[in-house]
């Protein structure tokens, strides 16, 4: 099959079975979910207003590569005559064309800066910059993954790009823009590649798949779309991980093929949380994990359901009629949602951590069970109805606390003065949810303070709260933000026009801002 719109990026190490490797177009258009990009470079290439480098980033499989390829074809393209000059259509037949489709054109030189991240490596290449083209107009170097080069490559190629030969153009291409230094960003001109969204890439695997006359439906291809996460070649590999001869593509055959959860089943599984029945969440679990179904991706389900319901509901909307949610969606706490997302979002790290991924999973459908408040396999949900407190009452307490920042006043109003300095100078914020404060750990001992913490609030506020030290660096300290606050109003004050004025009829005097 020859398809003008794969990537040639998947294609260039080998080609799909049945994906064919030749395109019928070059043109930048072609390019899949980055119309402002493609228009803005056609425009460049257009006027002959062309920057000598180029830096494009953004996420796996956008196309970053293929757009630094497709450049390369558009600089160096003499036409079908072999009289054109630079366009953003390139023919694909010219001898030029053909060179760098195959890999072959000695003035296009593309380099995989994870592999060759040393200074020796980057003088080498500037050595051949000093010589002018051997077959196209321009010297086109393409450096893959960027950020790897080391400090000394990075200040090696500073010079070349702050003076490049006319004949030279660098691309760039990173997935980690911000491990580059601002001295090469500053030289180049960026491009950041956004996900290709779901409509986009539907659309494109379904052209793919009439082309190579498989039957789908539609929800199918969309499923595949979805999975893709953004990403053309992601989903281009997953396509062809489902595809089995000709037979029809359906959405049944995507999840026995990958081991996808059904839909139904996660948001049964989730209403037993957010319920507060152990029981039947764990029993239902222990079937999905018989059925091969991975821990971690039934906690991303969940969390996709968490995302999908807080959404939901501060938007005010409804989930649709096939959901599981759409008769009792009123019904549900906001609040308890929030929790049961902090919970999830911990537990992938604890999964990945630990031999025993089932055993964790259970660990952690009880954890979120518990946190909310239940007790008891006989405890109700968490909804606004006549036997439970509505999303508001069941966090309201002797003391509500909303924030960080209303922890520490309220041990400083108890008169807990030494834990809320500790909490105020020694400590950062990583994550706070009602119930879950999550800290960067202190320098000294952390598990008593924990303790006092996770007790003291239990007993102000009458609601349980998990307190947990991590490694991970949080915020800047309240008192540390609090000081920098005022240094800031100080310096503003010392710069009004009262402060000035002052100045002006006391010379030498010194204005001290209190």
């Amino acid at each position: 099959m020859s398809s003008p719109l794969i990537l040639r990026e998947y294609e260039h190490s080998r080609q799909l079975q049945g994906f064919g490797a030749s395109y019928a177009s070059f043109a930048l258009s072609e390019l899949i979910g980055q119309e402002s990009l493609s228009n803005t470079i056609k425009s460049a290439l257009s006027s002959g207003r062309i920057a000598h480098s180029f830096i494009f980033t953004g996420t796996r499989g956008v196309g970053k590569t293929t757009t630094a390829r497709l450049i390369a074809l558009a600089l160096n393209c003499v036409g079908t005559d072999g009289k054109g000059d630079i366009t953003s259509e390139p023919c694909g037949v010219c001898d030029q064309c053909k060179a760098i489709q195959e890999d072959r054109h000695v003035d296009v030189i593309e380099v995989d800066a994870a592999t060759r991240t040393g200074v020796d490596d980057v003088r080498q290449l500037m050595e051949g910059m000093t010589y002018k083209p051997v077959m196209g107009r321009f010297k086109v170097y393409i450096i893959d993954e960027v950020h790897m080069l080391s400090k000394s490559a990075f200040n090696a190629l500073l010079k070349t790009l702050e003076e490049p030969p006319a004949h030279v153009k660098f691309i760039f291409a990173t997935t980690e823009i911000r491990k580059v230094p601002l001295t090469i960003l500053s030289r180049c001109q960026r491009y950041d590649l956004k996900r290709v969204s779901v409509e986009a890439l539907s659309n494109h695997f379904a052209r793919i798949l009439d082309e190579e006359k498989v039957s789908f439906d539609d929800d199918a291809v969309e499923k595949i779309a979805h999975l893709a996460n953004g990403s053309v070649r992601d989903g281009l590999s997953l396509l062809e991980q489902v595809i089995q001869g000709k037979e029809k593509l359906t959405l049944k055959h995507i999840k026995n093929a990958l081991g996808l959860l059904d839909k139904k089943d996660v948001e049964t599984l989730y209403l037993h949380i957010a319920s507060g029945n152990a029981k039947q969440a764990l029993e239902l679990a222990s079937k999905l994990y018989e059925s091969h179904a991975d821990p971690i991706q039934i906690i991303e389900d969940l969390l996709s359901v968490s995302h999908q319901l807080s959404t939901l509901i501060t938007l005010d909307q409804k989930p649709p009629k096939d959901s599981m949610f759409y008769k009792n969606f009123e019904s549900l706490s906001l609040d308890a949602i929030l929790l049961i997302w902090t919970v999830l979002l911990k537990g992938i790290e604890e999964i990945k951590m630990t031999s025993l991924a089932f055993e964790t999973l259970e660990i952690i459908l009880i954890r979120a069970i518990y946190i909310q408040g239940f007790r008891g396999e006989n405890a109700k949900a968490p909804m606004k109805n006549e036997s439970t407190l509505d999303s508001k009452a069941a966090f309201q307490n002797k003391y509500t606390v909303q924030s960080f920042e209303e922890v520490v006043s309220l041990f400083k109003k108890k008169k807990e003065l030494i834990l809320a300095n500790h909490l105020a100078h020694d400590v950062g914020l990583i994550r706070f949810a009602p119930g879950y404060i999550e800290l960067s750990a202190p320098k000294k001992d952390s598990h008593d303070l924990r303790g006092q913490i996770s007790s003291l609030l239990k007993e102000y506020t009458q609601t349980h709260w998990d307190v947990v030290f991590s490694s991970q660096s949080g915020a800047l300290s309240i008192a540390y933000q609090k000081e920098q606050e005022d240094k800031e109003k100080k310096e503003k004050a010392l710069e009004s026009d009262a402060a000035q004025a002052a100045t002006k009829l006391f010379p030498g005097a010194k204005i001290t801002v209190k």
